[in-house]
């Protein structure tokens, strides 16, 4: 039986007194870790929660919310991760939309839950808190009480909301294995090896890293520090001796540059897998140049779909392409009517297979809307299969810029502005304008110790893009508001932009 519980017994009878997981001074042994998710499966059970009903969880990344997306996973009860970023209003719908019966969260985020209906159960987990202690008591066996199936939704995962309000991404046991099977066979990643996981634990990244980890028996080390810093992420990476980890190209920018000052030790990286956003061809070079025992991947995918392509990178390779299909998946390209188009041609992703979601939460008219009637799934990204059989992502539908009559996809002129070897992150979008519909604006960002002139990222664009394509203005900007996968949030952005250069925008 595939299920999250199953697999992490089956790891525990086989490396009981193997470090599993390591979040700072603090480890589990997977002994130790199976008896804990036991010990909260069963708190759950005490506590009245069915099998099917909804606990949210509000933490951030460490040893407890690990074990409790292992200890949902046994009793049979489905696990609401939420976002720390959200503000109480968007924590108090998740919490109504997917009706909970229980929030276990961290001490220190209780001003988040402020607008929780007064009668909802919340417990604190910490070493005096409520949730700690009744975990302490409970028993340590396997829970005797529920057969979980594979079947079974493991968690309710919301989406980011870019297109409105969030939707819940119903994912079950089977579904999220599939993508830890599937990722180990692809990329080589073994039970020798320690896995690093930098990412939220509350996003699905690091919820399937942590899950392939514990699932093979490796041990995986989960970034201890609340706040993203590079020297930190170099600092785990040495101390650890960390083998592979999912990154996403802004930190990989920064490991490069780490690697690059002899600040990180290029020989432990094995396999280093990335993101939310695919390479551009100066960063690849940079990586493999400084890891050069490494296999570089891209890997795309999403809450809803899980891990769709996979590329694996050579000096020589196709810059810009995510890669083939995984093993066990079918996709295709389809245009506004829903009909296949021809290689080449830019059109809707749809995806079908077993590592797909099963629906969005008490959503029928978005699961109908999203879901073809043969099962292919789409989460509304734009791409085309090139004729030997790659794909390649050229943008969210719903970013689309129409400069004159013309498509342009901010991903195009983004990946044009990171070949500058200066920029460290670029976005781009559209602002209104009376004569072409919309106009481009670009912001980028310098790498440490670097300078870049506006002047050469124009000449940079009048090279590779086609005029329509490219950016009316360029801004050289201190940061850039970046999501919980390291990725610059587009949207926010403009609103930045906009606010800052009304004068402009309104022009």
């Amino acid at each position: 039986m595939l299920t999250v519980g199953s697999a992490l017994l089956g790891a525990a009878k086989r490396n009981a007194h193997k470090k599993a997981l390591i979040f700072g001074e603090q480890s589990f042994t997977y002994m130790e870790l199976n008896e804990r998710a036991n010990q909260i499966a069963w708190t759950i059970h005490d506590l009245g929660i069915k099998p099917g009903d909804r606990v949210a969880l509000l933490l951030p990344n460490g040893l407890e919310m690990a074990e409790l997306y292992f200890g949902v996973a046994k009793a049979g009860v489905i696990g609401v991760p939420l976002n720390l970023r959200w503000t109480p209003s968007e924590i108090e719908y998740a919490i109504r939309d997917a009706a909970v019966s229980l929030i276990v969260a961290d001490p220190e985020l209780q001003p988040a839950l402020q607008q929780v209906p007064p009668q909802l159960k919340v417990l604190y987990t910490g070493e005096e808190g409520s949730w700690a202690e009744k975990v302490a008591k409970a028993k340590v066996i396997e829970p005797d009480f529920y057969q979980v199936q594979e079947t079974d939704p493991w968690v309710i995962v919301y989406t980011s909301g870019t297109t409105g309000k969030p939707k819940g991404a119903v994912r079950n046991h089977l579904s999220n294995l599939m993508i830890a099977l599937m990722l180990v066979s692809e990329l080589g990643v073994t039970s020798d090896q320690v896995g690093f996981a930098i990412l939220p634990m509350f996003h699905v990244n690091s919820m399937w890293f942590v899950t392939l980890s514990v699932a093979i028996g490796a041990t995986c080390v989960i970034y201890p520090h609340r706040a993203f810093h590079p020297r930190l992420v170099i600092e785990q990476i040495n101390l650890h001796k960390v083998n592979y980890g999912m990154f996403v190209p802004s930190i990989l920018t920064f490991i490069a540059d780490a690697v690059e000052s002899g600040k990180v030790q290029a020989d432990g990286l094995e396999v280093v897998m990335t993101s939310s956003a695919p390479l551009d061809s100066t960063l690849r070079d940079r990586l493999m140049k400084g890891f050069p025992k490494a296999r570089l991947y891209d890997i795309y995918g999403s809450t809803e779909l899980g891990a769709a392509t996979i590329l694996r990178h050579t000096a020589d390779g196709p810059v810009g392409s995510v890669g083939y299909p995984a093993i066990g998946l079918d996709m295709k390209i389809l245009d506004d009517h829903h009909k296949e188009v021809p290689d080449g041609t830019v059109g809707e992703i749809y995806v079908r297979g077993q590592t797909l979601m099963t629906e969005y939460w008490r959503n029928s008219e978005a699961t109908m809307k999203n879901f073809t009637p043969d099962r292919f799934l789409t989460v509304g990204d734009m791409g085309y299969i090139s004729n030997d059989g790659l794909l390649y992502l050229v943008d969210r539908k719903q970013d689309l810029i129409i400069v004159s009559g013309e498509n342009v996809y901010p991903m195009e002129v983004e990946d044009v502005l990171l070949r500058h070897q200066g920029v460290a992150l670029a976005v781009a979008f559209g602002i209104p304008d009376p004569r072409r519909g919309e106009r481009i604006v670009a912001m980028v960002t310098e790498r440490e110790e670097k300078e870049v002139a506006v002047e050469e990222l124009e000449a940079l664009c009048r090279e590779h893009l086609a005029d329509y394509k490219r950016p009316h203005l360029i801004e050289v900007v201190p940061g850039l508001p970046m999501g919980a996968t390291g990725k610059v949030i587009r949207r926010l952005a403009r609103s930045l932009w906009e606010e800052k250069s009304s004068g402009i925008a309104k022009s």
